[in-house]
């Protein structure tokens, strides 16, 4: 885009200078040489350009070119001619952070019609930014063309501010297509390339605020302390508002450098990655395939896909602690990553076949519904060794968790109700559990983009049924098996001590009531012969965080409905 903005920009201002046509101009090329524009802190240097094909008479060319007028986009919006060649140009740019200096090879601008321009052609160019602090990035880009491009609106764009503040976009540039380019960041050591870009419909304006002040301010702002500049990030909202692009394609990106530990080599790389319907400071879809990383301390991370459906970053730039999203979505996820906490061999290890999230019905930006799932999350126990994390599955016989679930929620409004219905885990060699619940008094504070206000809100939220249901022997022979061996008994007896103690424990935590007593004999008998066990806690009035200070335990529990039973 900026590369474009370019193009379109200084071809308005190498127009405007056109001076006296050379004679007999009538069926050969107009032709201009050796000429230099300064605009604000850039200047630009065109050794050459030839003009076929012009509508316009010889005189009223000269006038047009040499107005004192400063609204270059009315003066391009008058032009109109068959080819507009420019076999080489160059601007250098200043400001308080760097100096850029950009050289374009053989710009062909085709059939332009009242300032814009059918086709525009290009070899590619480069770019050298250099910053005050010492830092040097060069940017290289390749051949490319661009249809249906608007020099009038861009240089209309880049020469003014908005006065309005809902102005509507107009059309920059229809389609371009751009074969590579390169980045490289010696003071970040980064090389980072692509294949081809492609950009359709895209539309824009001028800023409410010039764009390199935008930038510059942007380059001193603290992360940390964005929100001390709401000014700013409105700003920073008004820019991204004032762009949109129907497609953005790029392939075979690539960046490689050197990171941590002591500048070891790092490569990332994306085989294709994209934007659809980008626009409002938001996407349609943002997503990438075929994402590997070899990190520098010797980690691995791959994707096979990523994408974010509907996503919004103004309510971030307005304060919120969030984006707005609709869905996210992975596939394909694979990480064999270095623990830095444990000894040098551990490894985490760790996989995931899909997993995605849908958000609905927002207050805001914060989501009153949702579901996920995830499909086939496997960690590998054996690769991280022996850890206070990992000792004791592996006794189990455990070498991996391998995890399957889902999860939904809905937030009531006209009940002031939240469901967590239905979650259920599925690991695989141990069971399966089912939980549903159901909140009251839940306001719409409670949806919060602040965490104060949210927080806050909680705390009068209650508890008014749990449910939960447990499948599967798996886990529970495992750990009968393992104790039994310990202390050199039979599995059997094991069993029966486990029984008899989990009875007694929920007993005397329980408070000894008829209550605490179906659940032990419940859980009880889950142990004795461990097929499905049935739990389901309901309170009508609800319970609270502050019954939870005020009352006992016990007490709670007694005065809830509780069902207790397992399938002998």
């Amino acid at each position: 885009m900026r590369r474009s903005l370019a193009i379109g920009v200084v071809t308005s201002l190498s127009l405007m200078s056109f001076a006296a046509p050379s004679p007999g101009a009538g069926e050969k090329p107009l032709t201009l040489d050796n000429l230099v524009i300064t605009l604000g802190a850039t200047t630009y240097r065109i050794p050459h350009i030839e003009i076929e094909g012009a509508s316009l008479p010889l005189t009223e060319l000269a006038a047009l070119f040499l107005s004192g007028d400063g609204n270059v986009a009315a003066r391009l919006a008058r032009i109109s001619a068959r080819r507009i060649a420019v076999p080489s140009m160059s601007s250098e740019s200043r400001n308080e952070s760097n100096i850029a200096r950009a050289a374009y090879r053989k710009l062909l601008f085709e059939n332009i019609v009242s300032g814009r321009a059918a086709t525009v052609r290009g070899d590619g160019g480069e770019e050298t930014i250099e910053s005050t602090k010492g830092g040097v990035q060069r940017v290289f880009w390749g051949a490319s063309v661009a249809k249906g491009v608007d020099l009038a609106e861009f240089a209309r764009l880049a020469l003014s501010t908005r006065g309005e503040a809902n102005a509507p976009l107009k059309p920059l540039i229809e389609e371009e297509l751009v074969d590579s380019s390169r980045l490289e960041d010696e003071s970040a050591n980064l090389v980072l390339t692509t294949g081809r870009l492609k950009i359709e419909g895209v539309r824009g304006r001028a800023l409410q605020t010039p764009a390199g002040k935008l930038i510059e301010r942007f380059e001193k702002l603290d992360p940390a302390k964005s929100e001390e500049d709401p000014a700013l990030m409105r700003d920073v909202l008004d820019a991204l508002q004032s762009f949109e692009a129907a497609s953005i394609d790029v392939d075979d990106v690539v960046a490689a450098g050197k990171g941590e530990p002591e500048g070891k080599p790092f490569t990332a790389k994306i085989a294709r990655a994209g934007m659809r319907k980008v626009a409002g400071a938001g996407t349609g879809e943002m997503f990438f395939d075929d994402f590997s990383l070899a990190a520098s301390d010797g980690g691995h991370l791959s994707v096979k896909r990523f994408a974010l459906n509907e996503l919004q970053l103004a309510p971030v730039l307005e304060g919120a602690a969030y984006p707005k999203l609709a869905r996210i979505e992975a596939r394909g996820v694979a990480a064999d990553i270095p623990d830095s906490k444990t000894s040098e061999p551990s490894r985490m290890k760790f996989s995931v076949e899909n997993a995605s999230a849908t958000f609905d019905n927002f207050l805001g930006s914060t989501p009153t519904k949702f579901s996920g799932r995830v499909d086939n999350f496997i960690v590998d126990l054996s690769a991280r060794g022996e850890t206070q994390t990992t000792a004791h599955f592996l006794a189990l016989g455990y070498r991996e968790l391998a995890l399957s679930g889902l999860a939904a929620g809905e937030w009531r409004e006209k009940t002031s109700e939240a469901a967590l219905e239905p979650v259920a885990i599925d690991a695989k060699d141990m069971g399966v559990a089912h939980l549903t619940a159901l909140f009251g008094n839940v306001s719409n504070a409670a949806f919060s983009s602040s965490p104060l206000i949210s927080r806050a809100a909680m705390l009068t939220t209650s508890v008014k049924s749990i449910e939960l249901t447990l499948e599967g022997d798996g886990l529970v022979d495992r750990v009968l098996a393992l104790e039994a061996k310990e202390q050199k008994t039979s599995v059997d007896k094991a069993r029966a001590d486990y029984a008899k103690a989990a009875a007694t424990a929920i007993t005397a935590l329980g408070g000894g009531g008829a209550n605490a007593n179906r659940i032990a004999d419940a859980v009880s008998a889950y142990i004795e012969k461990p097929k499905r066990l049935h739990l389901r806690f309901a309170a009508p009035k609800g319970v609270n965080a502050i019954d939870v200070l005020a009352r006992k335990p016990s007490e709670i529990l007694e005065s809830l409905e509780v069902e207790a039973s397992a399938d002998r």
